[in-house]
């Protein structure tokens, strides 16, 4: 009974992320389709940040859930292990990218003189070393437009290594990591929002710092969790308002002065009430469970890493080279194909990725990188010593 209610929860915020990667893949049509003439529905179409910001809180209270449930369990924390698993995590979709991009730069594959201007070179670099926000923001012609929304996992990547160290040195007193979250997260919006008034849209959009909000946000719902259970009483209405809330708060930060101002916190705390409340509402309202908990939703939530990573060069590439094409057709193989690639990115790389990471390899990490470098080293000439030993013996 218990393992439904979990799985009832984790759909519930499956569902959220698919609704985000709708949202995105939506916002992006503009490349492969005259979007910008779509008025009565551009509201829909330029939904791009609020629906990052809700992966962000989503992803920060996951990420920091996990980590402080290691650390009850066990009295301590592996921040190096945390950290490189991520960076497999994601890795292993970025890199084959980069390295397909590459390839077919190098191959000139169906004349991709649209990228002559740009440096493919320094922006894989970039890319694969995840410094790509500084160098878009200070070389933004130069960088592969096709690539440019990577500055996401870039993103995710660092402020959830902020995350941890602070787990890893405050977490024990769960009072004083409230209390550095919520000082780091009320340093983060002060500094987005100066910097959207004196840089401009396009840095506060670009920078790790001006992103980092809605990981910071996620991260202070789940240090809160615990005291937050004297409200479960209230999660199940907190649950179905803060999820109306999304609605009207998606045209609040439809604009980039609504989204660092007043409508970016409120976009915040309400995803910071759904993820607990979410979390708490035993059962989960049966209307909402029916609608963020329909299945195809569940499924795009669950694929939104891969749907996220692919599609957007996709959308480049095709725009580019399919010019004969009317933009209808471009825009629904652009949807087939990406939905085809994240099938097949989910098959071929997710899901033996996440086979490996719960694999008795993996778990040889238990105890952290060094340690088990040095047994794996051991083991190495153990293992060498007995073949020099047996080939020794057959000589003999």
């Amino acid at each position: 009974m218990a393992q439904e209610v979990s799985a009832s929860r984790d759909r519930l915020l499956d569902g959220i992320r698919g609704w985000a990667i709708v949202l995105v893949l939506l916002s992006h049509t503009w490349i492969v389709a005259p979007a910008n003439e779509w008025t009565s529905i551009s509201w829909l179409l330029s939904s791009g940040d609020y629906a990052v910001t809700i992966f962000f809180v989503v992803s920060g209270f996951l990420a920091t859930r996990s980590m402080l449930r290691e650390l009850d369990a066990t009295g301590r924390i592996r921040p190096g292990v945390i950290w490189l698993r991520r960076w497999i995590r994601i890795s292993a979709h970025v890199y084959p990218l980069v390295i397909l991009v590459l390839a077919m730069t190098a191959f000139n594959w169906n004349l991709m003189v649209a990228y002559q201007d740009t440096d493919t070179r320094e922006s894989a670099w970039r890319i694969v070393t995840y410094t790509w926000n500084g160098y878009v923001r200070e070389n933004a012609f130069e960088a592969r437009p096709d690539l440019g929304h990577l500055w996401y996992v870039c993103t995710d990547l660092w402020v959830i290594g902020l995350i941890l160290l602070i787990v890893f040195l405050v977490g024990r007193w769960r009072l004083v990591l409230i209390s550095t979250l919520a000082a780091t997260l009320l340093v983060v919006m002060l500094y987005r929002q100066h910097v959207y008034e004196t840089e401009g849209v396009f840095s506060a959009l670009i920078r790790v710092q001006t992103r980092a909000d809605g990981l910071l946000w996620g991260a202070l719902a789940a240090a809160v969790f615990p005291y937050a259970q004297k409200l479960r009483a209230h999660a199940r209405p907190a649950l179905v308002v803060s999820t109306l809330m999304l609605i009207p708060l998606m045209g609040a930060v439809v604009d980039e002065a609504g989204y660092f101002g007043l409508g970016g916190w409120l976009l915040n705390i309400d995803m910071f009430v759904f993820v607990l409340a979410a979390s708490m509402a035993t059962p989960p309202p049966y209307l909402l469970s029916r609608t963020l908990g329909w299945g195809p939703l569940v499924v795009a939530g669950r694929y939104s890493l891969v749907l996220y990573i692919w599609h957007y060069p996709l959308f480049w590439y095709l725009s580019k080279n399919q010019t004969e094409w009317s933009w209808q057709t471009t825009t629904l193989v652009a949807y087939a194909l990406t939905l085809v690639i994240a099938v097949l990115a989910q098959l071929l790389i997710e899901r033996p990725t996440q086979r490996w990471l719960r694999s008795d390899k993996w778990h040889a990490l238990d105890q952290g990188i060094a340690p088990a470098v040095v047994r794996g080293a051991r083991q190495g000439v153990d293992e060498a010593k007995e073949r020099i030993s047996a080939s020794r013996g057959n000589g003999d």
